[in-house]
């Protein structure tokens, strides 16, 4: 196919060449994505105008931040703080049963219908207890009505997958969930979504990545989860991962996740993502030892100098003389022992 030019707007930004290649090496359109956002804004962001814009979560966010620092961008802390502190469980109020009943009246505020949702997710009315945590995580953790309903929704699958089918997890659960998504910033119907998607997209390729580590017939454990993932973050296919695996093997004999991951570690921050860019990258140091290595044949016969030819035939007159001297000797021992 033919090159083409394309032609540029007016207004465009500019890369240096330098940078172009860094991210290049990286190999993460993460980072590359967020170095244009900062270019279009003059260097100045806040983090959660970016998640809005790029539409990515807070972990996203995080992780193309570290990416740019470990290229060269200052960019500060890998985890910027938010602007407003996230309420804390401790601080949350009792609320009475008057404040209960005045939230689940108040038609002016979306509580009434979040209740009702929940309600009719949970197949049965919720008791004070339970509706006091639904109202702390709308009043004062702050999330909106579909963020909760999102975040309760999700709650209940992983449940239903761990203890069976039509179980619901306790609102002790939700609440721990929801505070943990307010503190990583998902905290908008867009950073939820996108966080599900991200999630679901983990899981979809989880039994393919663990067959890479010869695993098959189970589901992987949470502290397992937190490899895999990374490693589809860093953009890794499971052939890259099965490559990692049989080197772990070969030198630990023992499948070994924290070694798998420095493999795929060092693979990832030198820009080798499939296994045909690391067998082209590791070409040239197989030539190397193949060619300072020693040979264990034979070495092939020299030709003999005429010095060497002449002293050699010395030693074989010499060694001549010295068996017929033997002879000679052995000849007049056996004549003597016959005339005695």
């Amino acid at each position: 196919m033919p090159s083409r030019h394309i032609q540029l707007p007016g207004d465009a930004v500019a890369l240096s060449a330098d940078m172009v290649d860094k991210l290049l090496r990286k190999g993460s359109g993460d980072a590359a994505l967020l170095y244009l956002y900062l270019l279009r804004h003059n260097g100045f962001y806040s983090p959660e105008e970016a998640c809005r814009t790029l539409q990515w979560d807070r972990t996203r966010l995080d992780g193309a931040l570290l990416h740019l620092n470990e290229i060269g961008v200052q960019t500060g802390e890998s985890q910027p703080p938010f602007t407003a502190p996230v309420p804390k469980k401790e601080d949350a109020p009792e609320y009475t049963r008057e404040e209960l009943a005045q939230a689940i009246s108040d038609q002016s505020s979306d509580f009434p219908a979040l209740l009702e949702e929940v309600e009719r997710k949970f197949g049965a009315k919720l008791p004070d207890r339970d509706i006091r945590t639904l109202l702390e995580l709308f009043d004062h953790l702050g999330l909106p009505a579909e963020v909760l309903l999102l975040l309760i929704n999700w709650q209940c699958e992983e449940y239903a997958e761990k203890y069976g089918e039509g179980r619901h997890p306790p609102m002790s659960y939700v609440r721990t969930a929801a505070y943990r998504w307010k503190k990583a910033g998902i905290d908008t119907l867009e950073a939820a979504d996108a966080y599900l998607k991200k999630r679901n997209y983990y899981r979809s390729q989880e039994g393919t990545m663990l067959a890479a580590l010869d695993i098959r017939g189970r589901k992987a454990l949470e502290s397992e989860r937190k490899f895999l993932n990374q490693w589809l973050d860093w953009g890794f296919p499971p052939e890259t991962v099965a490559m990692a695996y049989e080197r772990t093997m070969m030198n630990t004999g023992e499948r070994k996740w924290s070694y798998c991951n420095g493999i795929l570690k060092r693979w990832h921050q030198a820009g080798l993502h499939t296994p045909e860019e690391v067998r082209q990258a590791e070409a040239p140091r197989r030539t190397a030892r193949k060619g300072s290595g020693k040979s264990v044949g034979p070495a092939p016969p020299q030709p003999q100098t005429a010095q060497q030819q002449e002293a050699q035939a010395q030693a074989l007159e010499e060694n001549q003389r010295q068996l017929n001297r033997l002879l000679e000797e052995t000849a007049w021992l056996e004549n003597h022992k016959q005339s005695n």
